[in-house]
C-alpha cells in the first residue's frame, strides 16, 4: 500500500511540475508544435483614485429644465457657449468657504477661459430661506446635486464635464477646467 502511495505522490508530483514548464528545456525550442501567440491579458479599467462617489466625469448634456426657471446667468451663458462653473453652496458651512479659496484661485489662473455662477443654498432672512435660495435649490435638485458643497463644470457645447460633492483641491479643479475649457 504504501509503495502505491508513494508512486501516486510522484506522478502527482511529476504531472504538476510538468503543467508549471517545469519540466522543460527552455533552451531548445520545440519543433514538433509552432508556439502559439501569447494572448493579450485583459486590463482591467481604469479607475481613477482622485474621484468622489457622486462625482462624473463622463460628459453629460446639460439638463432640459422645466420644473424651475434657469437664472439668467447661467441661460446667457449656456446660450454662449461659455464653459461655466457652478457652485452651490452653503454660506453656513465652514466646508464651503474653503473650497471657495481653491475654486478662486483656479478661476483667477483661467480668467477669461470659464465663467464662475455660484449660488447660496443657505441664505435666509429672518430664519427663512431668500427667494434666491429658494430659485437655488430648484435648480440644484434639476441638477441632482446632492448637498452643499458642489461643483458642476459646463463646457461650451452645455456638456456636464465634471461634478463634485465635498472638499476637492486644486490640482483637481485646475485639471478639470482645463479639460471642460478644451
Amino acid at each position: 500500500m504504501r509503495k502505491i502511495v508513494a508512486v501516486l505522490v510522484v506522478a502527482l508530483l511529476a504531472l504538476a511540475l510538468a503543467g508549471c514548464g517545469g519540466g522543460a528545456d527552455t533552451a531548445a525550442p520545440a519543433t514538433d508544435a509552432p508556439a502559439a501567440a501569447p494572448t493579450p491579458a485583459a486590463t482591467p479599467p481604469v479607475q481613477s483614485t482622485d474621484r468622489s462617489p457622486v462625482e462624473s466625469g463622463t460628459p453629460e448634456p446639460f439638463p432640459a429644465i422645466e420644473s424651475t426657471a434657469v437664472p439668467a446667468a447661467v441661460q446667457s451663458k449656456l446660450d454662449a457657449k461659455r464653459p461655466m462653473a457652478l457652485y452651490f453652496y452653503d454660506s453656513t458651512l465652514p466646508e464651503s468657504k474653503i473650497i471657495r479659496v481653491e475654486l478662486d484661485a483656479v478661476m483667477q489662473e483661467n480668467r477669461g477661459l470659464i465663467d464662475l455662477v455660484t449660488f447660496d443654498l443657505g441664505a435666509t432672512k429672518g430664519g427663512v430661506a431668500t427667494e434666491s435660495a429658494q430659485l437655488a435649490a430648484a435648480l440644484a435638485g434639476d441638477l441632482r446635486v446632492v448637498r452643499p458643497p458642489y461643483i458642476v463644470l459646463v463646457d461650451g457645447n452645455g456638456f456636464i464635464t465634471w461634478r463634485f460633492m465635498g472638499y476637492v483641491d486644486r490640482e483637481i479643479i485646475s485639471r478639470e477646467v482645463l479639460r471642460a475649457t478644451e
